[in-house]
C-alpha cells in the first residue's frame, strides 16, 4: 500500500500511487473544487504530473508532505492534504476535497490529525493555513481545528485570511 502518514477514525492518509490518477483527476477536474483557489480544473496530464512529482519527492515525514485522503471503509479517495513549505519549521496546511465529500466534517478530521501528528513527530514550531475570505466553510474548519485567525494578508499575489496554530497550543489542547 505504500507509506501511511497517519490514520483517523475514518481516513488513511497515505503516500500517492500511480493507480490514484483516475480518482484524483475526477476530483481535481471539477471546477467547483477550485472556486476559491484561483486554480483551473486539472487535466489528466496535470494529475499524472502531480502524482509523479510527489512520488519522486518520496516524502517520509510530516515536515513537508502531500498525501492521499482515503476513506477506510470503502477505499475511496476523497482528496489530498499536505504541509507545504512556507517559513522555516512553519509549513502551510493544505487540503482539497472532492465536491461529493463536502459537508461531512472530513476537512476538520483530516486537519486535526495532520496538525497533531506533525507536532508529535517533527520539530515544527507552528502551522499556517490560508483561505480565501469568501470560503466560509474552510475558515470554519480552520477555527474548529484550533487555528487562530490572524486576519487578511497578502499571499501569492492576493489577499487571504491567515490562520495559525502553535506547537504548545496544539499539544496543550490535545486537539
Amino acid at each position: 500500500m505504500g507509506l501511511i502518514y497517519l490514520e483517523t477514525g475514518r481516513f488513511t492518509i497515505r503516500q500517492w500511487k500511480l493507480d490514484d490518477v483516475e480518482q484524483l483527476h475526477k476530483i481535481m477536474a471539477d471546477s467547483r473544487v477550485h472556486t476559491f483557489t484561483g486554480d483551473e480544473p486539472w487535466s489528466l496530464e496535470r494529475t499524472e504530473r502531480y502524482i509523479q512529482l510527489i512520488l519522486d519527492k518520496n516524502f517520509q515525514t510530516l515536515e513537508v508532505f502531500h498525501g492521499a485522503c482515503v476513506l477506510k471503509n470503502s477505499g475511496i479517495l476523497v482528496g489530498l492534504t499536505g504541509l507545504n513549505p512556507y517559513l522555516p519549521r512553519q509549513p502551510e496546511l493544505e487540503w482539497q476535497l472532492g465536491v461529493p465529500f463536502w459537508g461531512n466534517g472530513y476537512a476538520t478530521e483530516i486537519g486535526k490529525a495532520v496538525i497533531q501528528k506533525a507536532f508529535e513527530t517533527t520539530d515544527i514550531e507552528r502551522i499556517y493555513a490560508m483561505a480565501n475570505p469568501q470560503n466560509k466553510a474552510s475558515m470554519r474548519a480552520l477555527e474548529k481545528i484550533g487555528m487562530t485567525c490572524l486576519g487578511l494578508r497578502e499571499f501569492r499575489g492576493h489577499q487571504d485570511m491567515f490562520f495559525c496554530i502553535e506547537r504548545g497550543k496544539a499539544l496543550l489542547s490535545n486537539m
